[in-house]
């Protein structure tokens, strides 16, 4: 016997999953929200200064200021 042909619907399940960041890339560049792309950018720097804030690279972030 042969299998049923498979629907968009059970290819896309099939599919592999993509990464939050390329969900994020996907659906700015879908949407045409590239003017989103420096806020993203600025929270993550923003993020990455609270996390090593924390640590012991805290002394050096301070000079930065």
């Amino acid at each position: 016997m042969t299998e049923p042909k498979k629907s968009s619907f059970e290819e896309a399940g099939a599919a592999k999953e993509a990464g939050l960041g390329a969900e994020i890339l996907a659906m700015l560049k879908q949407n045409k929200k590239y003017w989103l792309v420096p806020l993203i950018l600025v929270l993550l720097l923003f993020g990455v200064l609270v996390i090593l804030g924390s640590t012991a690279a805290a002394p050096f972030i301070y000079t930065l200021f």
